[in-house]
């Protein structure tokens, strides 16, 4: 007969959840991680587009508080599929141009300001409730997101902020 070695993690513990229940709360913790961390983005957009209808509006038409949720709803696909556009982009700009900081900066707000426009046509044109006479609200969504952005590494909360500390070390 053939002896097999037990590896280590088997022997001495687990490194993750094995029962169902176990998985369940992981997922559970997981889900709301995420969740509280998209909400206040969710918030954001949600500020900015009530503001746009407001400012704007002949631009803008909301049937109702509905077309709210199904935004909040939508907005994670949205930003998937706006960043699976802009991402390679940004990266192939960046291999290939090899820009210098700032250079670099003024690249990632444009590529920033494309995902963000991008992410405010899809929501105007898939939302249920919504009917979208003009692109003065992607363009404010836009705007705000890089403003908000650039206001967020000013303030140290940026990655930005991170990576040159650790560049540092």
């Amino acid at each position: 007969m053939e002896k097999r070695s037990v590896p280590a993690d088997d022997a001495h513990g687990d490194d993750g959840p094995k029962t169902f229940g176990e998985k369940l709360l992981a997922g559970a913790v997981v889900g709301g991680l995420t969740l509280f961390a998209v909400f206040p983005v969710g918030l954001i957009y949600l500020l900015i587009l009530l503001g746009t209808a407001a400012v704007f509006p002949q631009a803008i038409e909301l049937e109702g508080i509905a077309p709210v949720f199904w935004a909040l709803l939508l907005l994670a696909p949205c930003v998937v599929l706006a960043m699976a556009i802009t991402v390679p982009v940004r990266h192939l700009a960046r291999a290939s141009l090899r820009p210098s900081a700032a250079a670099g900066n003024v690249l990632d707000a444009a590529c920033s300001w494309v995902t963000y426009f991008l992410v405010g046509l899809m929501l105007l044109a898939w939302t249920p409730g919504v009917h979208a006479h003009s692109m003065v609200p992607a363009v404010a969504v836009a705007t705000a997101g890089v403003a908000v952005g650039l206001l967020a590494e000013r303030l140290g909360i940026g990655r930005s902020s991170h990576a040159h500390e650790d560049k540092g070390r």
